[in-house]
């Protein structure tokens, strides 16, 4: 028997059940995405310099493609339950390979949105000299960051953004489009709730975290857990006061080192 939700299509029990295969390929997917990450790391900060610079369109589209294997790194975990549930609906909604084709356009629309953020910011994070070693009154930006972010986990719109993309059902039955192009439409969407709710803490990994891989790694885990778990809402206010308290810890050893106190 299937059952409607709402303007959606119907979802068997069948489909209903977890897709393990597809969870492997998904974890596989993570798995290659950080052993390119961590052996190409090298290779995406020269061709960051180089964008700088101004670099030829190759180039550029190295930079852009390392840059989205980095996000796809990080962003992709916390995405893989909302891609999950698109398949059910997508795969009642169509046939098997179509179903199956939409799922991938989903996904790769919401990286495309993360893999565009994440190579203009780091073109302007370089640019502004933020990232590395920092001087004069730089040095009280990472501070201010971890501060910002921490604040930013107790706003209204980070709320807002966070429980757009932590309700995968209540997602799909308020913005479903059907076909590769609702698939395409959708992701973006859902990208950009999900840029809503953590592009600070992806400016902490590319400021405070002077793009360290344990950094990736961290921030990775914290959007997981409130992506998973965010609903119980101490998990976004324990990572803010967390966050906060780091930046005034950094911010204040800044500001002691900026004025020769220790």
């Amino acid at each position: 028997m299937s059952t409607s939700f709402g303007t959606g299509p119907a979802v068997t029990p069948r489909l209903a059940r977890p897709a393990v295969l597809v969870l492997v390929a998904f974890g596989a997917v993570v798995a290659v995405a950080w052993i390119a990450t961590v052996l190409t790391y090298n290779d995406l900060m020269a061709l960051l310099g180089n964008e700088l610079a101004g670099a030829a369109p190759i180039a550029t589209l190295a930079y852009v493609s390392l840059t989205g294997v980095m996000m796809t790194a990080m962003m992709l975990p916390s995405a893989i339950p909302m891609v999950l549930v698109y398949r059910r609906f997508a795969l009642a909604d169509s046939a098997p390979r179509e179903g199956n084709e939409r799922v991938a356009l989903f996904t790769l629309s919401y990286l495309l949105v993360w893999a565009v953020f994440a190579a203009i910011v780091l073109v302007v994070v370089m640019g502004l000299g933020l990232m590395g070693g920092l001087s004069g009154w730089l040095v009280l930006v990472p501070g201010a960051i971890l501060v910002a972010a921490g604040v930013y986990q107790f706003a209204t719109w980070k709320r807002y953004c966070l429980e757009g993309y932590q309700s995968p059902i209540g997602f799909f039955l308020s913005r479903w489009r059907p076909g590769r192009q609702g698939a395409v439409r959708m992701g973006l969407a859902h990208s950009y709730f999900c840029l809503g709710c953590c592009w600070l803490l992806m400016l902490v990994v590319f400021v405070s975290g002077a793009m360290s891989l344990l950094w990736m790694g961290a921030v990775t885990g914290l959007v997981l857990a409130e992506k998973v778990w965010g609903n119980t809402l101490w998990i976004t206010r324990g990572i803010g006061l967390g966050t906060l308290s780091v930046g005034v810890v950094v911010s204040a050893l800044a500001v002691a080192s900026a004025y020769g106190l220790r």
